[in-house]
């Protein structure tokens, strides 16, 4: 999939299916239209709330990859702390708020570059099948990148599936990091309203 800059807001992604803006929803390659006034984003927004746009990058990411969850989290002092999540409830303890241990999670492992960005089955993997978050979850599959550039290690974007995957893709990952440039004027306005 190539990079596509988007006419309305200026974002530069990957195209996705239906070839819209993940941020704004104008057409890829057409005329903005309504939708990227009504939802928050585009010179006539009254509401730039970061909420909503990282919400809707991560249900692109969910449906785009077939998985149960997309979730953006914060790596800070020691911890692991979903800041956003879009789920179907398959996997219910990945929800905004929850919080692990570092050390316990996934991320980590993904982090200190113990594991590559796909893990395709979680439950066999040796490298992760007895942190807490997998053997306490029923996780199957993951997939993650971090946010590059200045906060690299402060962010994580993953997507989870209840069921092993075999079929995630280096393709699935640099699909996964447009996406997760994408966020960071979303991030970085919640980061600077915090």
């Amino acid at each position: 999939m190539p990079y596509q800059t988007c006419p309305q807001c200026g974002l530069r992604t990957y195209a996705v299916s239906g070839e819209e803006c993940p941020r704004c929803g104008t057409p890829l390659g057409g005329a903005p239209h309504a939708a990227a006034r009504w939802r928050g984003w585009g010179p006539d927004a009254e509401d730039d709330e970061p909420r909503g746009a990282v919400e809707r990058v991560l249900a692109v990411a969910r449906r785009e990859l077939k998985m149960d969850v997309a979730l953006l989290s914060e790596v800070r002092d020691g911890r692991e702390v979903i800041l956003w999540a879009v789920g179907n409830e398959r996997i219910p303890a990945f929800v905004p708020g929850a919080a692990a241990p570092l050390r316990d999670t996934i991320c980590q492992r993904l982090l200190d570059g113990t594991i590559d960005s796909v893990v395709p089955d979680a439950a066999n993997d040796p490298r992760v099948r007895d942190l807490p978050v997998v053997r306490g979850t029923g996780l199957g599959a993951y997939i993650g990148v971090p946010l590059t550039g200045a906060a690299a290690r402060r962010y994580v974007l993953c997507c989870l599936a209840s069921e092993a995957r075999p079929d995630l893709t280096e393709h699935d990952v640099r699909f996964l990091r447009g996406l997760v440039e994408s966020l960071r004027p979303a991030v970085d306005r919640a980061a600077g309203a915090a």
